[in-house]
């Protein structure tokens, strides 16, 4: 059973990076992503009514949407903001260290327990994901980017811990309609607090979805499928500290479509320490 939410994270992994590709350019990027959640509701929707799925939300599960929802409205929002203000080769890192914060946490409140193997196998993989996109600056040389990056971390850990207890009570098609309802509302309101012309806001979020609309449905089918899969690992039994460790997989990827289309530099010195991360993977693997 490990082998195959493992290898759905792989292959989520493996497509994770076509959506920040594919918005890399986009003229107001808060817009772009509150468009890609407008495709993932739709086709959340459409998933279920097609597969007969029960929109009933259990009471239980209310709670874990609305942590959902706030943890990638924190992810989202971190990560654009980091990026913008800071290097990305210093802060993406940071961004994607929430298997480090869930292990911490769930050991902390959960009660979690994880073996010595499965430890040291998070441990190098995090380090891989370090070293892969070392810099010559510093953490603190933009603490607004650090503290974005910090929010983007906590908020990846706490969507990935309610999710993984969510889709062990609802469907995961079920889980993104809902989460996808208050992701939007969060994101718009955000939007707005950024846009200094209120009343023509929503002219203003149409008129840029218009112009990068091409690049909003293919990110939004992408990023939908890619979530998807890590909803199903979950639901197959995947811990949620060793699912987003596998995910660290995203990151060698980012590095070899950067080389490709972006033209980006020091391509064989990071497949060097992606190697460290795939090593990580199989440890972590050998572990259950």
């Amino acid at each position: 059973m490990e082998i195959q939410w493992i290898s759905l994270v792989l292959v989520s992994a493996t497509i994770h990076p076509i959506r920040e590709l594919l918005l890399k350019n986009a003229n107001n990027p808060l817009a772009c992503y509150l468009g890609v959640v407008v495709i993932w509701l739709i086709l959340a929707t459409s998933q279920n009514i097609l597969f007969i799925h029960d929109f009933q939300l259990p009471t239980e599960c209310m709670p874990l949407i609305f942590i959902s929802a706030l943890g990638l409205t924190l992810y989202y929002y971190g990560t654009l903001v980091a990026m913008e203000q800071g290097h990305l080769s210093i802060y993406y890192p940071i961004v994607r260290s929430s298997p480090i914060a869930i292990v911490i946490f769930s050991w902390l409140f959960l009660d979690a327990q994880y073996t010595d193997l499965t430890v040291i196998a998070i441990i190098l993989i995090f380090f891989g994901a370090i070293m892969l996109q070392k810099s010559r600056f510093s953490f603190f040389g933009n603490k607004k980017a650090l503290l974005f990056a910090l929010m983007a971390m906590i908020g990846s850990a706490g969507y990935s811990l309610s999710d993984a207890v969510a889709v062990q009570q609802i469907k995961p098609s079920v889980l993104i309609f809902y989460c996808c309802i208050v992701l939007s509302l969060f994101l718009f309101v955000i939007f707005l607090v950024n846009t200094k012309d209120h009343q023509n806001a929503l002219l203003l979020l149409f008129s840029q979805w218009k112009i990068d609309r091409y690049h909003i449905i293919s990110a939004g089918i992408v990023s939908y499928c890619s979530y998807y899969l890590i909803l199903i690992a979950f639901e197959l039994g995947g811990d949620a500290a060793a699912v987003s460790a596998v995910r660290q997989a995203s990151i060698p990827i980012s590095v070899l479509l950067g080389a490709y289309f972006l033209r980006e530099n020091e391509t064989f010195r990071r497949l060097g320490w992606a190697l460290l991360i795939a090593v990580g993977i199989i440890i972590l693997s050998k572990s259950y």
